[in-house]
């Protein structure tokens, strides 16, 4: 399985000599790299139209396709990388990396092409600098990260006055999960694969999209026959147990609410000031007008984002804690109800998400089930009744009278399994039996 990471970048460049370089005279060289790098790009989407036009014209008169080896003496992806290899700056193991992603990309998209449905490929400026894996050497110094990249041939070496081809960056570190991807890229755990440097306009800095890769099978032998059910919920946005156990996993939903409550006070704020805004935004449409609250619906998005992270990675630790080879889940699809709309507002479908695929990295099996009835079954005796969960976070039920939060109950329900179909069932004999 290959994941990316996004690593911002501190220049920590010195010439042969070793003086240090200032950070805007190395940010020169790569925007240079970057025109090469775009030069090239469509410079190979020429070779590669020019060699389907001759292999068309070649089909017409032979009936047959040509045999790239035969005509080029090489294939097409080598051929070009061929015509790449003087002329430029860049590492020849970065540069055949390049033509080879640009003639790949044409090759999957020239269908579309013949037939109008997709533009021919233009590649514009900034284009990211492809790195080669084995152009990419981290480490870890006195409790920073450093990143060398190997960017220069031999003669932009001497070009630029460097003592070899390699750039050096430390890494901005902003939390644990970035810092055990480096440490399992440094132990080998992960492995690196062929990445991109990429500048940031907007922050002004340059960015490394590290490419990692790691075998997917568990790293923990986990019990199949263990379901930990999760409830997602209002009161508690996750609520996960193991059937018949009174421990529990729990979100509270105090921080969401938190935030929810006051991003939508400064929201209708935003668009009453709106109304009376500054010349600065009058006459330029309502885009314009309210770019402030657009500026706050992207921070809810990223706050969704972050904690979503934050809980499926909790809950993901729970099952492995508690050996739960399993995680089954609510089938959200099709949420209507207005007293289900909660659960759509805070996108849960972006949660169970981020759970399916932090569970698959460490061998946990989702399942996804229908959850009529699971907040209104008793999780003890099966009675069903919707005047069981007569209050929001309670649950009472009228048969056996068993008590508990009613999120807990549920998620004993949904750690039941196959808990639909016998649900479905029940109420399939009741039915005959009427």
């Amino acid at each position: 399985m290959n994941k990316v990471v996004k690593l911002s970048l501190i220049c920590e460049q010195t010439d042969k000599d070793g003086n240090k370089i200032e950070h805007g005279e190395v940010y020169k060289i790569l925007w240079e790299l970057q025109r090469q790098t775009r030069e090239i790009k469509n410079k190979t989407i020429q070779y590669c139209w020019e060699y389907s036009n001759f292999s068309s014209d070649y089909y017409k008169i032979n009936h047959e396709y040509p045999n790239e080896k035969e005509i080029l003496s090489f294939t097409l992806k080598g051929f070009v990388n061929d015509k790449f290899k003087k002329g430029n700056d860049l590492y020849s193991g970065n540069c055949s990396t390049t033509t080879g992603n640009v003639c790949s990309e044409f090759k999957n998209s020239k269908s579309d092409f013949l037939k109008g449905e997709k533009s021919i490929i233009n590649y514009k400026a900034y284009q990211p600098l492809d790195i080669h894996n084995k152009c990419i050497l981290i480490e870890h110094t006195n409790n920073e990260f450093y990143v060398r990249l190997k960017l220069l041939n031999r003669p932009a070496i001497k070009k630029y006055n460097f003592a070899n081809s390699e750039f050096n960056f430390k890494i901005i570190v902003k939390d644990n999960s970035t810092r055990t991807i480096l440490e399992r890229c440094i132990d080998k755990i992960y492995d690196v694969a062929a990445s991109k440097l990429i500048y940031d306009k907007k922050k002004k800095m340059w960015v490394l999209n590290l490419v990692y890769a790691f075998d997917n099978k568990s790293e923990y032998v986990l019990d199949k026959n263990r379901i930990l059910g999760v409830d997602l919920g209002i009161h508690y946005p996750i609520c996960a147990s193991v059937y018949g156990e009174w421990n529990r996993f729990t979100i509270d939903g105090g921080e969401i609410e938190k935030f929810r409550k006051t991003v939508e006070a400064r929201k209708k704020s935003m668009l009453r000031q709106g109304k009376n805004c500054g010349d600065g935004r009058i006459g330029h449409g309502i885009s314009a007008r309210n770019k402030p609250v657009y500026k706050i619906e992207d921070k809810i998005a990223k706050f969704r984002d972050t904690a979503n992270h934050k809980y499926s990675h909790a809950l993901i630790q729970y099952a492995i804690k508690n050996n739960c080879g399993v995680i089954q889940m609510e089938d959200l699809t099709g949420i209507t109800n207005e007293a289900d709309r909660f659960l759509k507002n805070w996108s849960y479908y972006d949660l169970q998400t981020k759970i399916k695929y932090k569970a698959k990295e460490v061998g946990i099996d989702i399942v996804y089930i229908k959850p009529k009835y699971t907040s209104q079954r008793c999780s003890k005796c099966g009675y069903i009744d919707k005047e069981n969960r007569n209050k929001q976070a309670s649950f009472v039920c009228l048969k056996c009278g068993f008590k508990a939060n009613a999120d807990y109950n549920a998620s004993q329900n949904i750690s039941i399994k196959d808990i639909d179909k016998l649900i479905e069932e029940m109420y399939n004999s009741s039915a005959n039996t009427e």
